[in-house]
């Protein structure tokens, strides 16, 4: 690989080891003389080297590298020893929050509290701190003597009356016609929880569902299905892709049809050199769509 190449790289492998620690392993820092990552454990640092995970996002596309850093991230914290890993400091309930991230694999969520969120999210409580967001670990949710259902209902409920209700909510419109929804607020890292209540930010009418993206935490994206379901999607997936590729706090670059309370993988795919864009939609809604076709009367 040129240099340059490598430099850029390194870079940007270094950025988002920076932006996953302080949430995955906090009090750790990445060295700024050598591409290690380095902790405090009882009697001294510890130093990691990055080279590892810089191999590792070399052979892979830019847009897998989050979740290569976070996977790698999580791996560290699960070597170190239990007084770094397990105890990151005192909770206080009122600080609890619950953050909807993408599906996380199970090994990587058996040290911290966490449930599925169907099939393709994982919602995880939190503890918001002044400085940074920390993973509620299971070792800290049994020092605080209540039920993990109680401490999950606890964190929906401060998520959604103390980070969702001054939301931006603005309609933007879509090359290829129609709009699309932004909930968006700078900075917020809960705003990707509000896709647990789609239907509360969709207008009256969206019995066919919506499009919906999470390119950021802090950004959500919907557009209500109707019969230029097609277009709409290749629209909505260029958009989701430039804020993802964008972001200081990507999230996901997928792009999902939510219908009946689910979401539903919609693969966006490029042609044949001059050939159109494909689009394949989720063939459990194959009904719906050919609903959408049929002619009206």
């Amino acid at each position: 690989m040129p240099s340059s190449q490598n430099a850029d790289l390194m870079g940007n492998v270094r950025a988002l080891v920076e932006d996953v620690l302080p949430a995955r392993l906090p009090g750790a820092r990445v060295a700024a003389d050598s591409d290690e990552i380095i902790v405090a454990v009882p009697g001294g640092r510890a130093r990691v080297s990055l080279v590892p995970l810089l191999r590792s996002c070399q052979d892979q596309p830019r847009q897998a590298w989050p979740e290569l850093v976070a996977d790698w991230v999580t791996a560290v914290r699960r070597e170190l020893p239990d007084t770094v890993s397990a105890d990151l400091g005192p909770v206080d309930v009122e600080q609890l929050r619950l953050r909807l991230t993408p599906a996380a694999a199970t090994a990587e969520a058996d040290s911290y509290l966490a449930v599925p969120f169907g099939a393709h999210f994982t919602a995880v409580v939190v503890v918001n701190r002044p400085e940074r967001l920390d993973l509620l670990t299971l070792a800290q949710a049994a020092r605080l003597d209540r039920e993990p259902a109680e401490l999950v209902r606890t964190a929906v409920r401060q998520t959604v009356e103390r980070e969702l209700t001054t939301l931006d909510v603005r309609d933007h419109e879509l090359p290829t016609g129609g709009s699309v929804r932004l909930l968006a607020a700078d900075g917020n890292p809960f705003v990707t929880t509000a896709l647990m209540s789609v239907k509360r930010f969709l207008p009256e009418g969206a019995e066919n569902g919506a499009l919906v993206a999470a390119p950021q935490y802090s950004a959500v994206l919907l557009h209500p299905v109707d019969n230029r379901l097609q277009d709409a999607a290749v629209a909505l997936h260029r958009l989701a892709g430039t804020m993802f590729a964008a972001a200081v706090d990507p999230c996901t670059d997928q792009l999902f049809w939510w219908h009946g309370g689910e979401f539903h993988p919609v693969r966006v795919m490029a042609g044949e050199p001059g050939g159109a864009v494909q689009v394949r939609l989720p063939e459990a809604l194959a009904p719906v769509v050919e609903r959408l076709h049929r002619p009206t009367e």
